[in-house]
């Protein structure tokens, strides 16, 4: 029987019992366990099945699942009797979600906070039946987070005979991370010596020491508040970067090989290979420990992928996710933090080269100046670089897909336009787009460009050089996602400055190779030359393979002069 391709559900028990394909993570149980630490972090980009984690976790261990374990794991790794650990449900499970607490009034926080609170610690007592209802009134005649939470581990270390605890929490970093990029002061106030955010892990951590908290379970996406708020919280691990967690959220090729297996067609099945190798190319690419070579997918992002694709049996128009594009202000207002030209620097080498190198922040100091290192490792814990290899402590950063790709085009986007080009038109863009599918020119498309120059001081103009400009055709290429943009492609051992393939969703019939030269007016004695070189380099490229069997390929040569652009069509 076919399994279901998996909702966007991340409750453990909600995606067996609707027959949903799981892919199996029940084996790192085995693996946390073998671990000397008991209280653990671990950091993962936004959507990538950390919650789901956190439930299956939660199904294992809890007392209240022990009925149902064999329906639950039955099918999976710790399911075999021979896998299974001594601790298997014999936890109470006190579960926080930071993930809904809203930081649009900031004065409210505070209360949000203490409802999440409030709200679990009724769920665990209603649960597991352990209070007196005079007992429980009193635990909640307290008016704040941290004062409701104490008086539940008081009354949980009198019970004879003990329990032991298991608190896992999901999102840690949630709405600190929120105000971080949009209400630096106010977070500032609630990680602080006396914030109250501080004051719930040093709750967390008292009750740990005195035997009430037996396991601590905390997932988030960045470090940013792990300094702040958990400050001589010495006693937790952080995983993030550990090897042999590596695969524990994410999903590795041979995984998305047997989910599609599993809950695809005969037909898709059929085009497996060809499909695993666009996917590699638009979502693969996250590495996130120096010591393993598998590289993982975004789990939401690509089930949404396939949800579409199976309904459809084509790809989605837009082959990014709308709600990583969500993201974009949030990252946006995270790179404030730095100087904008020390920022902007950081993101034009990715950019421009695809990869930086640079030591990574475990843990933020906000007392401290946010440096280019905090930067770059705060995009790589978001998910918008990746691990590619080190050097000692230097690591080497590169953009993980295609995906990620054209949100760094994107930002550079919006962000020449906030500063050079306030109330500029960008109406043009589709009929640059129709004259370049349907005639295979680029006449409309080099003119906008050159109006983007006349935009940029002169002063700016002065440090411009050849990547600048392809960092202008970028980001005006990807408006429309209509074409697929590879930036200097590699087609034996030769460098393409653009390759633009016309995406098979859209009419029209004409790809591009695009070679630009840009030279300042002091360099004009070179022009002729540079211009022949450049006829050359594009007849060489529409020889390679791969591209000589393409009709409606067209090689252009852009030159600029400055600001001044020459169009040689090669034919």
């Amino acid at each position: 029987m076919k399994k279901r391709l998996p909702s966007k559900t991340s409750n453990f028990t909600t995606l067996i019992d609707e027959n949903s394909f799981y892919v199996d993570k029940t084996v790192f149980i085995k693996e946390l366990e073998s671990i000397s630490d008991r209280y653990l972090f671990f950091l993962r980009p936004r959507r990538f099945g950390k919650s789901l984690l956190l439930s299956m976790l939660g199904h294992y261990y809890g007392i209240q699942h022990a009925e149902r374990f064999d329906d639950l794991f039955g099918g999976y790794f710790i399911g075999k009797p021979h896998n299974q650990t001594p601790l298997r449900n014999s936890y109470h499970i006190l579960n926080f979600n930071f993930s809904g607490i809203k930081t649009d009034k900031v004065d409210d926080v505070f209360l949000h906070f203490t409802n999440e609170i409030s709200g679990a610690v009724k769920l665990f007592i209603t649960k597991y039946n352990l209070f007196t209802d005079v007992e429980t009134a009193e635990i909640f005649s307290h008016n704040d987070a941290n004062s409701i939470l104490r008086s539940l581990f008081f009354r949980l270390q009198g019970l004879q005979p003990g329990i032991k605890v298991y608190l896992f929490i999901d999102e840690y970093d949630h709405f600190t991370n929120e105000l971080l990029a949009f209400n630096r002061e106010h977070f500032s106030e609630i990680v602080s010596q006396n914030g109250w955010m501080r004051k719930f892990f040093e709750v967390i951590k008292q009750f740990m020491g005195e035997g009430v908290i037996d396991r601590f379970f905390a997932t988030g996406v960045t470090p940013v508040t792990l300094d702040s708020m958990t400050s001589g919280f010495n006693v937790s691990k952080n995983l993030t970067l550990d090897a042999r967690f590596h695969n524990m959220a994410g999903f590795t090729e041979s995984e998305v090989q047997a989910l599609i297996t599993a809950t695809g067609s005969e037909t898709v099945i059929s085009e497996i290979d060809s499909l695993v190798g666009d996917i590699r190319e638009w979502y693969n690419g996250s590495k996130f420990s120096v010591e393993t070579v598998q590289k993982l997918f975004n789990p939401q992002i690509l089930i949404n992928f396939l949800d579409y694709f199976y309904a459809f049996g084509k790809y989605p128009t837009e082959m990014y996710d709308p709600s990583v594009a969500s993201d974009y202000l949030k990252i946006k207002n995270q790179l404030s933090i730095l100087k904008p030209e020390e920022a902007n620097e950081v993101i034009s080498e990715i950019i421009e080269n695809e990869k930086i190198k640079d030591r990574i922040t475990l843990q933020y100091n906000l007392e401290s100046r946010f440096s280019r290192t905090d930067l770059i490792s705060l995009l790589f814990y978001n998910g918008l670089l990746t691990i590619n290899g080190a050097e000692g402590s230097i690591m080497e950063y590169v953009i993980p897909n295609y995906v990620v790709k054209t949100m760094y085009w994107e930002f550079l986007r919006q962000s020449f336009i906030e500063e050079n080009l306030s109330g500029f038109n960008t109406d043009d863009l589709m009929e640059i787009f129709d004259e370049m599918r349907f005639d295979g020119k680029v006449n409309k498309l080099v003119k906008y460009i050159a109006e983007l120059m006349d935009k940029i001081s002169n002063r700016d103009l002065l440090g411009f050089r050849e990547s600048n400009l392809i960092m202008l055709f970028l980001p005006v290429l990807n408006f429309a996602n209509i074409y697929k943009i590879n930036s200097e492609v590699e087609i034996n051992r030769k460098y393409i400055d653009l390759y633009l393939k016309l995406q098979p969703e859209y009419r029209g019939k004409y790809s591009f190779v695009l070679e630009l030269k840009y030279l300042k007016k002091s360099e004009i004695e070179k022009y002729n030359s540079i211009k022949s070189e450049g006829i050359e380099q594009l007849k060489d490229y529409m020889t390679l393979k791969g591209l000589d069997k393409d009709k409606n390929l067209n090689a252009f040569l852009i030159l600029f002069l400055n600001n001044k652009p020459e169009i040689v069509e090669i034919d």
